[in-house]
């Protein structure tokens, strides 16, 4: 096991302007599990690649351990990767299949067949021994593909995107038995993928990427409540937050924002998370509120007036337990481009209405076409430059 430091790790191609990665900095601890994610291009399987050697390093260092290891060959840098495919041999059983490392390194027979033992108990494959992978589900063909790195007991694992070729049901039970093998063998881990549930549900910390560029590298808690940017609130999070334009201005109790024509109380905590926004005072800022902090007013009776927003549900989508309200506010929508490089936001529609989703409880009576009184959990509005998108306070 060992500490992965990525210090100012880029890469360029010929032919092209952009970088496919820009000053990459990561420190990732010893027997740490970091999640790379962001959308397709974004660099995160480049970067992963560079620190397997299967991809020369345009600049920055890459170090395992207390070693520079940009110029070694991928066999020399003790890791072990498991990829998207599962590159099994079919004509080898699965015995055979996790043995493989071991036979080309001329390991006695005894330890190998200990060790495959070993590995095979740790992903509940004992009674697979025998098969050829034909005969495996994908779960099984996945773990199979997992026992032959762990078998090699190598310092770093790198994990592409392993699970995208599964069913969505079988995603999930995998990636709980992802994250808690990793925790078992307490190897440090980079696992690379696009789906942002997989990143903060398996992760001690999330990475997110965008245009070959870190946005931000945080624990999943930190990263859904305090995001660094807007691509960061919308690409965490599911239904994404929700984002608007709206004006800051002073009331009689301190600051406000004028959303569409209506007017929602900053709450003092709120002011000082978001240390910066007295300096916008008077000017346009983007203001964030996550689904769930917007509930349906009939249910909170005691909810404050200026906590609450007025508005026609234009759609109401039943998930049994909630119910996902799609409201429309008179108020400027802000769209974030995943693939460009600028963070600057964008308005949608010259009519400036945006839709914004409420998760309301399953308790609800509120229907398609009505005018809705929306609870405004106002203790947990995010706040962004209109410009820059970057979180209005001190990093």
């Amino acid at each position: 096991m060992a500490k992965v430091s990525l210090k100012k790790l880029s890469k360029s191609y010929a032919g092209t302007d952009v970088p496919a990665l820009d000053d990459l900095s990561i420190e990732i601890e010893d027997g740490e599990f970091l999640v790379l994610v962001g959308p397709s291009g974004c660099g995160k399987s480049t970067a992963l690649k560079m620190i397997g050697g299967l991809e020369d390093i345009s600049g920055g260092e890459v170090w395992i351990g207390d070693q520079m290891i940009n110029d070694f060959a991928s066999r020399d840098r003790d890791i072990a990767m498991v990829f998207q495919s599962y590159a099994l041999y079919p004509h080898l059983t699965v015995f055979d299949n996790i043995a493989f490392p071991l036979q080309i390194a001329k390991v006695a027979k005894d330890e190998i067949v200990q060790r495959v033992s070993d590995v095979a108990k740790t992903l509940q494959l004992e009674s697979y021994l025998h098969r050829k992978p034909g005969l495996l589900s994908g779960g099984q063909r996945q773990r199979v593909a997992m026992g032959r790195a762990i078998i090699r007991r190598p310092s770093v694992f790198l994990m592409d995107e392993p699970l995208s070729n599964l069913d969505a049901k079988l995603r999930v039970k995998m990636r709980a038995e992802v994250a808690q093998i990793q925790r078992e063998l307490k190897v440090t881990t980079i696992y690379v993928t696009h789906d942002q549930v997989e990143a903060m549900t398996m992760g001690d910390r999330v990475a997110l990427m965008r245009g070959g560029v870190l946005q931000q590298v945080a624990t999943p808690d930190t990263m859904y409540h305090d995001p660094a940017n807007t691509f960061v609130a919308s690409f965490i999070g599911s239904p994404a937050m929700n984002l608007f334009r709206a004006e800051l201005a002073p009331g009689p109790d301190g600051l406000t924002v004028n959303l569409g024509g209506q007017t929602l109380a900053v709450p003092a905590a709120v002011q000082s998370k978001y240390n910066q926004i007295p300096e916008y005072v008077g000017q346009e800022v983007i203001i964030g509120l996550r689904p769930e902090d917007l509930e349906d007013a009939e249910l909170k009776p005691d909810h404050p007036t200026d906590q609450q927003l007025t508005a026609p549900i234009s759609l109401l989508e039943s998930l049994g337990s909630d119910h996902m309200a799609h409201i429309s506010l008179k108020a400027p929508a802000v769209q974030i481009d995943e693939d460009g490089d600028d963070l600057e936001t964008i308005a949608l529609d010259g009519v400036q209405n945006a839709t914004c989703i409420c998760r309301f409880s399953s308790q609800s009576t509120a229907k398609t076409n009505d005018s809705v009184a929306v609870a405004v959990d106002c203790a947990r509005m995010h706040f962004f430059d209109a410009k820059t998108g970057r979180a209005l306070r001190t990093p």
